[in-house]
Parts: structure tokens; C-alpha cells; sequence
């Protein structure tokens, strides 16, 4: 018995899948937030140290939201790191190990990067949701 193939055809689902935003334009995105919020955090005395680093934890939970690129985060985070660890803890670039004071902001980056991807996968689903409602609706 032969049987004939009417080719490769995609799924439905496949067929209304949205188009994706590159993984490497999402760090890129993600990259120019972190210079932008060191930028902002530089603003703020050397004696609040914190706030500065908390400042940065922002502009990755930002990057995270606006995103929700879980692969482009796993760059982000890093980058993060790298930059307020060598402008903001230390001038000029230097890269140095403070102990507590990095691995809380290691702990913090991480943190605020699953709450940002958190918020851009809610963000997502009410929008899916809202666009679901406005084709039922005649």
C-alpha cells in the first residue's frame, strides 16, 4: 500500500505563534538598561552604597519585564554584575571581590531578574488574554 504525503505542514498552533524578538537584541536591550540605570546609581553619594547597587537590581528587574527573555537574562545578569562591581564598588573599571557585599548583590541581580521575568510573563498572558477577548466580542 502506498500512501501519499500532502508535505510538511505547520500546526495551527505554530501558524499563530507571535514573532519572538531575537535573544541577542534582547541583551542588547537589556545592556543599554544596566549602563542607563549605573549611569542614574552613579548620581547617588559613594556613602550609599546600597542604594546604588539596589538601583542597578532595578534596571535589571526593568530589563527583565520589558523582555521577558529568559535566555537573554542568563547574559544580563552578568553584565550587571560586572558593571556595578567595577564603576560603582570600584572606579575605573576595576573588578574586584568584596565578599558579603557581591554575593548580595549577586543574590539581588538573580532575584530581581526571576521577579522582572515574572512581570513580563504576567504582562504577556493579560495581553494575550485582552486580544482573546476582542476577537470573541463581535
Amino acid at each position: 500500500m502506498l500512501l501519499k504525503s500532502g508535505g510538511f505542514r505547520p500546526t495551527a498552533e505554530a501558524e499563530r505563534a507571535p514573532a519572538r524578538t531575537p535573544v541577542g537584541i534582547n541583551i542588547g536591550v537589556g545592556a543599554v538598561v544596566i549602563v542607563a540605570g549605573a549611569l542614574v546609581a552613579a548620581g547617588v553619594p559613594a556613602a550609599h552604597n546600597g542604594w546604588r547597587l539596589d538601583l542597578v537590581a532595578v534596571a535589571v528587574a526593568a530589563a527583565a519585564a520589558l523582555t521577558a527573555d529568559h535566555l537573554a537574562m542568563a547574559a544580563v545578569v552578568p553584565l550587571g554584575w560586572l558593571v556595578a562591581d567595577g564603576f560603582l564598588e570600584n572606579r575605573s573599571g576595576d573588578l574586584t571581590w568584596h565578599g558579603s557585599t557581591d554575593m548580595y548583590l549577586i543574590l539581588l541581580l538573580v532575584m530581581a531578574a526571576a521577579i522582572g521575568l515574572a512581570a513580563g510573563e504576567v504582562r504577556a498572558q493579560l495581553r494575550a488574554y485582552r486580544d482573546s477577548q476582542r476577537k470573541r466580542t463581535p
